[in-house]
């Protein structure tokens, strides 16, 4: 058949947040793992979902394309841009951001108390308020403060080899 398409074969992961679901026989990567290990924290990965797509609800399911040079290396740019959106103050009526490091960077600075460490921030800080360095009280409030968005933490993992290259099927439910 010579006017037939030519077919592509495309593979997709499942990412899979729930870790003890997730299986080298059933193909889902437990990304909030690698993610725990690689940068020695926990991560919300529905959070990082709503911060690509602020209606994401809780049964959802987000497709990430990283397949093609252009996806990846754009997501790669995204992430390595030195200005973090952190939202507008009503009071001004101006946007305010965050320069000098990645999301990541952004991310990794945000901790929660321990014994050794009080809180320093409130539980619900505005949202322009800059939380580099900033500990809460619990990982909750942590996490609604700022998550980095799943697409560029894909691109990074993938970039440091830790994933495979490919396309991402997110898939959380509760």
């Amino acid at each position: 058949m010579p006017d037939a398409p030519e077919y592509t074969p495309r593979g997709v992961h499942m990412l899979e947040p729930h870790a003890d679901h997730a299986t080298a026989e059933n193909g889902y990567i437990a990304i909030e793992t690698i993610v725990e290990r690689v940068y020695g924290k926990p991560y919300s990965s529905l959070r990082g979902c709503q911060r690509d797509d602020e209606h994401i609800g809780n049964d959802s399911v987000e497709f990430y394309e990283l397949t093609s040079d252009e996806d990846y290396l754009q997501a790669l740019d995204d992430l390595d841009e030195a200005e973090i959106y952190l939202g507008r103050d009503s009071r001004t009526g101006e946007s305010a951001f965050k320069t000098g490091m990645t999301e990541l960077d952004y991310w990794l600075s945000i901790r929660v108390a321990d014994e050794n460490t009080p809180a320093t921030v409130e539980a619900n800080p505005p949202a322009t308020q800059d939380l580099e360095n900033a500990v809460f009280e619990g990982r909750f409030f942590a996490d609604r403060a700022f998550s980095p968005s799943l697409r560029l933490v894909l691109a990074d993992l993938i970039r440091r080899g830790e994933l495979p290259r490919g396309d991402y099927l997110f898939r959380h439910w509760w």
